[in-house]
């Protein structure tokens, strides 16, 4: 997928504004005040390893759909970040995210990670977590994400949150100390009784934790954009140069029920909480049952900016496939970008011809 560099500068810079955004005083106070039962004091140097901000790319310029802190496949992706392309010519054909340099900056994301919160101390082992990990369909993603990690001697394992234990201070599988957790749960807030262990181990700081609850509430609520686009002197908004590309978000119980239905096609609903587009919709395609979910549920309403399509050969046939793009980044800082190619209301890995393909910045 070929994307501008003068849109992947715009993409860079809103990622470094969120940072600086999400990091303020009043931006936290509005996320407690709004979330009272989550802690936000616990691992607050932390800044969560492998964040996804995801763009669509329109007429005007690319516009933030949504911002997560599981961003998955960064790993698999990585593999062919600094591919160039044969429709270039020879000269402007280099990569842009190249894979060795890229593996220094992955490694670093989490050193980082473990040197803010544990100053002096060495980094000895990684639990990679997920719920029945082996049966995920990025399991391979972990696998590598272990690999990489395990070859700059760091120890990783790849485990499931019942096999982890809480236990004098520190968070243990089996009989091994687990130093830092790369959670890869969706269980956000680790309420459910599979992450006692981590829950425990989170509130007692007994192991690093990214991402954590803190990092979900701070970054990928979908209820932050409605501060991170709001006018100047709201918490939390972002430069007025950048608030563009921020599409409005509103929570769907704040406005009324029968204007919201008739202006449905020119939006687009999400579970504030929610991820991988699940329970996501497009207005245009809702009936009246769905809609009653979502006013019975907690839900933004959001302004459909449509995804930009690209030409392709799937078996030979002409077709085109939607896209968006998500770069990967820690800090503020970019580590590298991706397209997700599909068709359908939502991205999904079932198009055929379809999944993660390379960014080709020209």
């Amino acid at each position: 997928m070929f994307l501008s560099r003068a849109d992947y500068q715009q993409m860079a810079q809103l990622v470094e504004a969120v940072a600086q955004s999400t990091a303020s005083a009043p931006y936290e106070a509005a996320i407690q005040a709004r979330n009272p039962g989550i802690d936000l004091t616990r691992q607050r140097a932390s800044r969560s390893v492998l964040m996804g901000f995801d763009f669509h790319v329109s007429s005007d310029g690319p516009r933030l759909i949504e911002i997560n802190t599981n961003a998955g496949a960064a790993f698999l992706a990585k593999q062919f970040a600094g591919v160039g392309s044969d429709c270039l010519p020879g000269a402007a054909n280099r990569p842009d995210f190249a894979e060795p340099g890229l593996d220094d900056r992955l490694v670093s994301m989490f050193l980082d990670e473990w040197n803010t919160l544990r100053p002096g101390d060495p980094l000895r082992t990684v639990a990679i977590v997920d719920d029945n990990p082996e049966n995920q369909y990025l399991y391979p993603d972990m696998l590598l994400a272990a690999e990489l990690l395990t070859a700059r001697g760091i120890r990783t394992r790849i485990v499931d949150p019942l096999a982890l234990d809480c236990r004098d201070g520190r968070l243990w599988h089996g009989n091994e100390i687990i130093d830092m957790v790369y959670n890869r749960l969706t269980d956000f807030q680790l309420e459910a009784d599979s992450s006692r262990a981590l829950r425990q181990a989170y509130r007692d700081d007994a192991a690093v934790i990214s991402p954590s609850p803190r990092h979900h509430a701070l970054y990928a609520d979908k209820r932050n954009l409605m501060l991170l686009g709001g006018v100047e002197g709201q918490p939390g908004a972002v430069p007025a140069a950048l608030r563009a590309m921020i599409p409005q978000t509103q929570p769907v119980g704040a406005i009324e029920p029968e204007a919201t239905w008739k202006a449905r096609k020119t939006l687009f609903f999400k579970p504030s909480g929610g991820y991988g587009s699940r329970a996501a919709y497009r207005g245009s395609k809702l009936t009246r049952q769905v809609w009653k979910n979502i006013l019975e549920g907690d839900y933004v309403a959001q302004d459909f900016v449509p995804p930009a399509d690209r030409g392709l050969l799937v078996d030979g046939v002409p077709a085109r496939l939607k896209y968006d793009v998500r770069l990967y980044a820690y800090a503020g800082k970019p580590l590298f970008a991706v397209a997700r190619m599909y068709s359908g209301q939502t991205t999904n890995f079932r198009t055929p011809g379809g999944g993660l393909a390379p960014v080709i910045l020209v």
